[in-house]
Formats: C-alpha cells, structure tokens, sequence
C-alpha cells in the first residue's frame, strides 16, 4: 500500500506540472474518488481519479457515474496494463462514452 501511495504522489506531481503549463490548477478533492479536481481561473473543468490495481472497486465505479450523470467531466487515469480491464468495466455500466482515459507506464533502462 505504502507503494501505491508513493505513486500516487509522483503522478500527481506530474500532473501539476503539466497541467502548470496550460494555466490550470490541480486540487486534491476532499472526499476521493475522484482524486484530483481541475480548475482554471476558479472553474471546475473536470476531474481526474488516478487508478491502481487495487483500487477498483464497485463503489469507486458508482461514484464515476454519478459524476458523469451529474454532467462533470471525468479522466481516469491508469495504468497501461489495466486499460482494457477498465474499458470493459466503463462499457459494462454504460459510461465509456462519457469518460476520458489517461495511461501511465514506469519503465526502467539500465545500460
């Protein structure tokens, strides 16, 4: 667990640079999920929940579509691995079409 932290730390960390760039802020929402929400100028754009492996719940699922159906823009963002795992679960509950998908992969090279 305490890895999963760690990179949630770093993801978000990530995210605020990026997202720096296009004059948009990143704050950490109160009660997750989502984990993140996007604001620019002080309007909510929309917000991004950062998946692992073991997070994927029916709870976290049922929060995803009550903010869809509420009418805020949603990105999850996950692992490379687990996208198609997540893809069937957001076509299985009939959201897909409404929520944006980031990926995120580690890779290490040694020489």
């Amino acid at each position: 667990m305490n890895i999963e932290k760690h990179l949630k730390e770093l993801l978000i960390h990530q995210l605020r640079q990026k997202l720096s760039k296009l004059k948009q802020d990143v704050e950490l929402v109160e009660n997750p999920p989502p984990d993140l929400k996007i604001m620019s100028y002080g309007v909510v754009l929309g917000y991004i929940d950062i998946v692992t492996e073991k997070t994927v719940s029916n709870q976290r699922i049922k929060r995803w579509k009550e903010l869809v159906f509420s009418g805020e823009k949603l990105t999850v963002l996950l692992s490379k691995e687990e996208k198609l795992k997540i893809t069937e679960i957001l076509w299985k509950e009939g959201i897909a079409e409404k929520v944006s998908i980031g990926t995120y992969e580690i890779v290490l090279l040694l020489p």
